[in-house]
């Protein structure tokens, strides 16, 4: 009976082991993870650095109305200042995703310390002066819209463009030996146009972090300085000043969070 018993056990045992390994085997793999979305808002910090074009040219027109006509010093021909520094800022914007496609729009707010100072000799063979330009771009900000495709589903490649903004002061400097000079100074808030390129690169959840490279234009700024009668060295109609240009590129790297 025992023998029976035991026989039955092991004939069980044999018939059901190839259904427990059929069973085993025809259990899927747990499904991946869903692939992270990009739509949605986000914020973020970024600094990095920039430079405007060489500019700070100086102007300079007679009482006829002639640039750099008689009684103008000729001596100084083209730009004299080249500014550069670094910025920081804050960013927010939004995505929506279709595919491997990605687009939305971006607004930001730097602090610029874009900025320099130089100063050339007016007068040849003899100095009898020179002439200081100073270009401050002292904050701008910048609204575009970005467009892009996923290399990965964590590597958005993008290029954006739109308005950029921004406060500039510039000086315009004429020194005489006697002590005398003739500031020609001017401040301005415009806006003109930005284009650039970058990539972001999503980890960690909801952080993502970018590397992104721009090229803007505001166009230009005047200041000058009409010797008045009786002003010291200055002769009476003359215009003495600068002409900057606001255009230049910047280089920055920032971080976002996503909602």
């Amino acid at each position: 009976m025992k023998k029976a018993v035991l026989g039955i056990i092991a004939i069980a045992a044999v018939i059901g082991t190839p259904a427990l390994a059929a069973d085993i085997a025809l259990k899927a793999p747990p499904p991946p993870p869903p692939a992270a979305s990009w739509t949605g808002f986000y914020i973020g910090i970024d600094g990095g650095s920039g430079f405007s074009d060489f500019t700070g040219d100086r102007t300079c027109v007679n009482p006829s109305g002639v640039s750099f006509g008689p009684g103008c010093t000729q001596n100084i021909v083209g730009a004299v200042v080249s500014p550069s520094g670094g910025l920081f800022g804050g960013t927010a914007g939004y995505n929506f995703q279709s595919g491997k496609v990605v687009y939305g729009i971006e607004t930001d707010i730097q602090w610029s310390g874009i900025k320099a100072s130089s100063t050339v000799s007016i007068g040849v063979p003899t100095p009898t002066g020179s002439y200081t330009a100073t270009d401050n771009l002292n904050w701008f900000g910048t609204t575009r819209g970005r467009i892009g495709l996923l290399a990965s589903p964590n590597l958005l490649l993008y290029g954006t463009g739109g308005v950029i903004y921004g406060q500039d002061s510039v000086t315009a400097l004429t020194f005489f030996p006697s002590g005398n000079n003739y500031p020609a100074a001017a401040s301005t808030t415009r806006a003109g146009g930005v284009v650039g390129a970058g990539f972001e690169y999503a980890f960690a959840g909801h952080l993502s972090v970018k590397l992104e490279g721009l090229y803007y234009d505001m166009g230009t700024l005047n200041s000058s300085f009409t010797c008045p009668v009786g002003a010291p060295l200055c002769t009476v109609g003359f215009t003495e000043g600068g002409t900057f240009k606001i255009s230049g590129a910047i280089m920055r790297a920032g971080l976002n969070w996503h909602f």
